[in-house]
């Protein structure tokens, strides 16, 4: 008897110890689930006890409140997704004739280096007035710590305002490009209510709300409300005239104004499809699958959008798709990864200043093409920045100066993933926010810009992002 029980224990043992695991597993899964949980939510809550009774006693935010609302859901929430959201904005407005004109008479979106750079600047440009401080002072850069062995000693909590004018000068830029196009200001003023209701407002079913439609959130009155006061703020900056007073009254002007203008042109379609092959350059066309992917960005559209493109209906099947791939990637965001660190904020530049000013003009083992010596020469001790990420064509992106930096390089290239790699052509060296736009307006507006920069910024622009440098 007692053999025979030692062996339905022996041969119970297996059953036993994966039985164990299963439940440890299953415990870990639980807990893990359980801190998501808690922690998820840990940046919206702080920031609607901050300025939500604010908000709800009908007290107007200021636009640098505006921004640091906006900051939770586009730097740590949902920063991947609002940068497409604010990139599909960008691109509905080529569903505007008088806008895809001006586009294509430029001829800038026909090459390869013009398109590459003209997406990789208005990137860099719109992430810089988002996340750079609006009001020129930053209190969040490492070099805002005190330094003095007093202050130390003492223990002082010490608040240092630290001049960030990064923002200005984008804004000054951007004013400065746009003067050399016949723009009007209602397709000014379109564009500008896009960026405002395309990704994120709630107060209106907006087919294309991407943030609640796709995020692993919605946005709250308050963060929609936030959005509308930072983008105006910018739109006034930018000198865009007859804003309207609300929410309602904007999303009613630009419902009035896409029924009026937003019909078919073949501008629509070529400057809609000279951007679709910059977004989609990486994927491979082996099996149809850039076809495919084609396909996919058509059923991002709204219906009077594709048809002003001139694009083809798709299946609701692909219809179905699309949103259930979106759907999947929100479920998995909201429910099984952890919130980003505040080390770690989303976007496409590098916003402490200690870390995006420490580039000092091109690299020493660049060698440079000698068309691009007369560039170097003058631009060779000012403060250069590189972003977080790059496109095909790698704009700004360093060269790789050890084994580890130059094997991705290698491998991104094999990849597809990069047409060509980072040299002197693509602006290796880095970039200065007063020099971007077409290479042909490298050289020019400079001064101009920093004037105005400093007019919006109250004051002159020292630091590294003067051209007077230190």
């Amino acid at each position: 008897m007692s053999s025979s029980s030692s062996k339905i224990s022996l041969v119970n043992l297996p059953g036993t110890a994966s039985k164990q695991w299963s439940i440890a597993i299953g415990v870990t899964f639980f807990i893990y689930l359980s801190v998501v949980r808690a922690i998820r939510w840990r940046r919206y809550n702080s920031i609607h006890r901050k300025y939500e009774h604010k908000f709800l006693q009908g007290e107007r935010l200021s636009p640098e409140e505006a921004q640091e609302i906006m900051h939770t859901s586009a730097m740590y929430d949902m920063p991947l997704l609002m940068n497409y959201a604010l990139s599909f904005a960008l691109f509905k407005t080529y569903a505007i004739p008088s806008i895809s004109q001006i586009l294509s008479d430029t001829k800038e979106l026909k090459s390869v280096e013009g398109m590459s750079k003209r997406y990789a600047d208005t990137e860099l440009l719109i992430s810089t007035w988002v996340f750079c401080p609006i009001s020129g002072r930053s209190q969040e850069s490492p070099l805002a710590q005190p330094s003095s062995p007093e202050t130390k000693r003492k223990g002082e909590e010490v608040t240092v305002q630290v001049d960030d004018p990064r923002a200005m000068i984008a804004l000054a830029r951007v004013n400065w490009l746009h003067s050399k196009y016949p723009i009007t200001n209602d397709d000014y003023l379109y564009t500008l209510g896009l960026f405002i209701f395309e990704p994120v407002y709630v107060l209106f079913s907006n087919p294309q709300d991407w943030t609640n439609t796709y995020g692993w959130r919605g946005l709250s009155l308050m963060e929609s409300h936030a959005f509308f006061i930072f983008w105006v703020e910018i739109g006034r900056r930018m000198g865009i005239k007859d804003i309207p007073e609300s929410p309602e009254s904007f999303r009613q002007w630009i419902m009035e104004y896409e029924t009026k203008v937003m019909v078919p042109a073949q501008t629509n379609y070529d400057v809609a499809t000279y951007t679709t092959e910059e977004l989609l350059h990486a994927i491979p066309k082996r099996f149809g699958m850039k076809s495919f992917a084609r396909k996919l960005t058509i059923c991002a559209l709204d219906d009077n959008v594709r048809k002003a493109m001139m694009q083809p209906s798709q299946s609701i099947y692909l219809h179905a798709l699309f949103k259930s791939i979106l759907h999947i990637f929100s479920f998995i965001q909201r429910h099984l990864c952890l919130p980003r660190s505040q080390s770690n904020p989303g976007g496409g530049i590098v916003i402490p200043l200690d870390q995006a000013s420490d580039a000092r003009g091109p690299a020493e083992n660049s060698k440079p093409h000698p068309h691009h010596l007369h560039y170097q020469h003058h631009h060779l001790h000012l403060h250069r920045s590189h972003p977080k990420w790059f496109q095909a064509r790698p704009w700004y992106m360093p060269i790789p100066n050890n084994l580890f930096n130059k094997s991705k390089i290698w491998i991104s290239l094999k990849l597809g993933l990069y047409d060509v790699p980072p040299g002197p052509n693509l602006r290796s060296e880095g970039y200065r926010l007063e020099e971007m736009g077409p290479v042909r307006f490298e050289q020019h507006g400079q001064d101009e810009v920093m004037r105005k920069a400093e007019e919006m910024y109250g004051c002159p622009i020292t630091g590294p992002f003067s051209r007077r440098g230190y």
